[in-house]
């Protein structure tokens, strides 16, 4: 296996995300693409490598293997609505907040049976 496929597989699997999604996110038209950069059976091009970072939410130098960590803090920036939610979710008291984790948790476990229906 490649560092390049190996990045890609770990980081894909930290975020929860299948092959088939992370194909979509990167524009190809199925999960065996991902299944063979993964292995190290095919390359990617520098744009795609820049496409691969950006959906797996990390910068080209870890996809390389140049970086240690997925993410630099100087990487996350949020925008001010996301500030917005963060700063109302710290001022939240301990019910809302399990209330939104909850949300977000079905959130994520509907889009996740829709895609293999």
């Amino acid at each position: 296996m490649s560092t390049i496929g190996i990045k890609i597989k770990q980081r894909r699997e930290e975020l929860g995300l299948t092959q088939e999604e992370l194909a979509k996110m990167v524009g190809y038209k199925s999960k065996s693409s991902i299944n063979k950069i993964e292995m190290g059976i095919n390359d990617i091009t520098q744009s795609k490598v820049v496409e691969f970072a950006a959906a797996l939410k990390t910068t080209p130098a870890y996809i390389m293997g140049w970086e240690e960590t997925p993410i630099s803090e100087s990487d996350f920036i949020l925008t001010a609505f996301e500030k917005e939610l963060l700063i109302e979710y710290r001022n939240a008291d301990e019910l809302s907040k399990a209330m939104v984790r909850r949300a977000l948790s079905i959130t994520k476990d509907l889009l996740k049976e829709n895609d293999t229906t």
